[in-house]
């Protein structure tokens, strides 16, 4: 199960750093042009903002869900050291 784990936390963090360059929009490109909604570099700098978005809330969440996983952990301890007769 560890083992597992491990990878999979590998893998994704191996594939948000290949979406990396994406994210990095330069600030001239965050900016809407003249070329409509079909401007490849606006659409581009949209995802790339969507991307940096979905990173900030998955890095949020993982704290959340570690500290749950250890006030659980720690509460399964003390039942356990503590049973009531």
């Amino acid at each position: 199960m560890f083992f597992k784990m491990k990878h999979t936390i590998a893998l994704l963090f191996a594939f948000f750093l290949t979406r990396l360059p994406d994210a990095a929009a330069c600030v001239g490109c965050r900016q809407p042009g003249s070329g409509g909604p079909d401007e490849p570099q606006t659409v581009t700098a949209g995802i790339a903002l969507s991307w940096g978005v979905v990173g900030m809330l998955a890095v949020v969440g993982l704290i959340i869900s570690g500290l749950t996983y250890y006030i659980a952990n720690t509460c399964r301890n003390l039942d356990r050291a503590n049973k009531v007769p």
